[in-house]
């Protein structure tokens, strides 16, 4: 388990560190008071997926974060997990070893009861503190990336080039006689 965590850390850092200089990376903290991230607007040219990041962190803790090229912030919501995963281990470990069940499997007592209650305290209250941390760390990665893409937009959007798209358009325009007829041509629009 332990070896999967470090290979695991190892390539999220790895490809953070190059996704993070390919964007021509700044720091959050130095960017967050410029950018306000609930005026983002998703354009295809944005080097971070606010969306995969959030969904990435709330399952692993820290990866949008490392993904976004904040490695630091990363680190600190990987080790929050690994902490807190660990006590919820070391406890459910106690709790197996005092646990009396029934034939069935079912946890019905503890051979020392309030060892295992206070070890059931513990490893449910970790469980939350958990699901808190995968919280704040997929909104906290959604920030980052919104805040990095509306940064980037703006060093791109200076010199943006003229976008032209053309879609068929049908209309119906009046004849000499009063009646409608059908007219087909091109739709034209321009973005600069």
């Amino acid at each position: 388990m332990k070896r999967l965590f470090i290979i695991i850390f190892i390539s999220l850092s790895a490809f953070a560190t190059a996704n993070a200089q390919s964007a021509n990376s700044t720091h959050y903290r130095d960017l967050k008071g410029s950018y306000n991230f609930k005026e983002y607007e998703k354009q295809a040219t944005d080097p971070y997926n606010a969306g995969w990041y959030e969904c990435a962190s709330f399952f692993v803790p820290g990866v949008g974060q490392l993904l976004s090229g904040e490695v630091g912030r990363g680190i600190a919501f990987i080790a929050g997990e690994v902490i807190l995963m660990s006590i919820v281990a070391e406890t459910a470990s106690t709790i197996k070893e005092i646990a009396i069940t029934n034939d069935k499997g079912f946890l019905i007592g503890y051979t020392d009861e309030k060892k295992g209650k206070t070890n059931m305290a513990v490893m449910l209250s970790a469980l939350g503190v958990d699901l808190g941390l995968a919280i704040w760390s997929s909104i906290d990665a959604s920030r980052i990336a919104k805040v990095k893409n509306m940064y980037y937009q703006d060093l791109i959007g200076k010199d943006k080039p003229i976008e032209l798209a053309f879609s068929p358009a049908v209309s119906f325009v009046p004849s000499q006689s009063g009646s409608m007829r059908p007219s087909a041509g091109l739709a034209v629009q321009v973005r600069f």
